[in-house]
């Protein structure tokens, strides 16, 4: 197998293709994952929606609102284990498909040290704590699964991978005539998918009676000017994961037990790989089967702060208000690409039952990405010893996301992803009922749809139980479901757009356990 290692620009042709009546460009769609984030947090904050601007004393006030910091009256350290369970559904072809799948992580363990200001007895200012935590505020476990088979239209043409992959070596008027491989190589080389069907046989070198060179499909039929494949089965399985994970620095302090103010410093770690395995099976006496293998991996690392102030007008209400600065991340990217092709017979060769490697590795030149900043609001009410309702609004200025580069990352053409996005107001409620040690809690939380020419469906509801001992020691459960459609697209098919579109929904489910103890 040759492998072939490139530090270019983005490769155009590893970007999905997806649907024109609901196009969102790859670089869009991550533009929105890398900002997207569900909060994480505590397993009591997460079975609350993730609404938790005007309240605190908790372990996730570190990362959501350094303010809430300033409730804390004993020092504290807690870690939140989950469990993600995943199921998966696609349509393609009329198949509707299935698939489930499991994720396990420690995505958010801190502590905090707390100090009351003894030595200024006359002052309104309380107390004070300082927080360090690690916390996950996104998660990029998902899974695509598909299959259907694509078959010859009226034209004697199967849509499928290969035909893809002739498009360069086609004109408005038909094929291009080339007087010598080099011509060739030119060509090939400038799409990866196509470089890599050339260099395995599915695209193969025809003489014409001009003495020229021309590119055709491998199962071109020399008695009837067709073509043998009268249908094509295709299956990939789409796998991601990681996250965006946050060291947060935070201090909190508390006014008169009135007005609670807070800042942080929120160091952000972005993490992403894309799997994708892709298998196509011709109806062909030629070609037994070709497979398409890609691993994208996305790393990078940036700052923001947040601020954060919560304010206590009666005994029983909670207002509060956080703003997160834009995040100025800096991005490495890699694509590792490799086909094999398995033939019976290769027409352009003689040989049979023979196999072709082939394999591309690109290192894209570093860029950035700002993500968008987040302005939440929040307020809660409690009632009497017996327990509280709360709920946040929150913006997000998805137009505001940006990417840069000064090492010619995209080649010149730099994604202009604002202009396909809209700014969001995202909704979080949650209620918490108390007897004595014992805490039960419900949430949920609606996600407005960031793109302004697909409808993102995203929402999650949540419930959970706890124990908070006298000793300090506590223990929370939640479980939460989170429901949301994935960008459609279309499996390698050429830019006509014939086949249809791959549809597909997730449905994951987390259990998160907390355990701590006050100091």
């Amino acid at each position: 197998m040759k492998t072939s290692v490139y530090i270019f620009a983005v490769l155009a042709s590893v970007m999905m293709a997806f649907d024109s009546s609901a196009q969102v460009p790859l670089y869009t769609a991550d533009a929105v994952r890398f900002s997207q984030t569900d909060g994480g947090g505590s397993a009591r904050f997460v079975g609350l929606g993730g609404a938790n601007v005007s309240l605190g004393g908790d372990i996730s006030s570190i990362s959501a609102n350094p303010a809430g910091l300033g409730f804390y009256n004993r020092s504290s350290w807690a870690i939140s284990p989950v469990l993600r369970l995943g199921q998966f559904n696609s349509t393609y072809e009329g198949n509707n498909n299935y698939n489930v799948g499991g994720n396990f992580q420690i995505p958010n363990m801190g502590f905090v040290l707390q100090n009351r200001f003894e030595e200024y007895a006359d002052s309104k200012w309380i107390s004070g704590a300082f927080g360090l935590a690690i916390n996950q505020k996104q998660s990029f476990y998902n899974n695509i699964n598909y299959n259907g088979t694509v078959s010859q239209n009226e034209n004697g043409i199967a849509y499928d991978f290969t035909e893809n992959a002739l498009t360069p070596f086609l004109s408005e008027n038909g094929f291009r005539e080339f007087n010598t491989r080099n011509e060739i190589d030119d060509v090939a080389n400038s799409n990866a998918y196509t470089y890599l069907a050339y260099q395995t046989y599915l695209l193969q070198t025809f003489n014409t009676e001009n003495n020229t060179f021309l590119i055709d499909r491998y199962d071109f039929d020399g008695d009837t000017g067709g073509y043998l494949t009268q249908s094509a089965d295709q299956r990939e399985n789409i796998d991601t994961y990681s996250g965006i994970t946050t060291l947060d620095v935070s201090y909190g302090a508390n006014y008169n037990d009135k007005i609670y103010i807070g800042a942080a410093l929120n160091v952000n770690f972005l993490n992403y790989r894309m799997v994708r395995s892709f298998r196509e099976t011709p109806d062909n006496s030629f070609l037994n089967y070709m497979d398409l293998n890609e691993e994208t991996m996305i790393s990078g690392a940036g700052a923001a702060f947040t601020l954060g102030a919560i304010y206590k007008p009666i005994n029983i209400l909670n207002v509060g208000f956080s703003y997160t600065s834009p995040t100025f991340i800096s991005m490495n990217e890699t694509q590792d690409i490799a086909m094999e092709t398995f033939f019976f017979f290769n027409p352009e060769t003689g040989e049979e039952n023979i196999s072709y490697e082939e394999e591309i590795i690109n290192e894209v030149p570093s860029y950035s990405l700002r993500l968008p900043q987040k302005v939440s609001v929040g307020a809660t009410t409690f009632i009497s010893k017996y327990g509280f309702i709360t709920a946040d609004l929150e913006y997000v200025d998805y137009t505001s996301a940006r990417y840069s580069s000064t090492n010619g990352a995209f080649d010149g053409d730099v994604p202009e992803v604002g202009n396909n996005l809209n700014s969001t107001f995202n909704l979080k409620v949650g209620a918490e009922g108390r007897l004595n040690i014992f805490r039960a809690r419900v949430g949920y939380a609606y996600f407005d749809n960031p793109y302004k020419n697909f409808n993102l469906n995203r929402q999650s509801i949540s419930a959970g139980i706890g124990i908070m001992k006298k000793d300090g020691f506590f223990i929370d459960a939640t479980y939460r479901l989170s429901s949301f459609d994935n960008p459609d697209f279309v499996a390698y098919s050429s830019s006509d757009m014939s086949s249809d579109v791959i549809r597909s929904e997730s449905d994951i489910s987390s259990f998160r356990l907390t355990i701590g103890k006050s100091l």
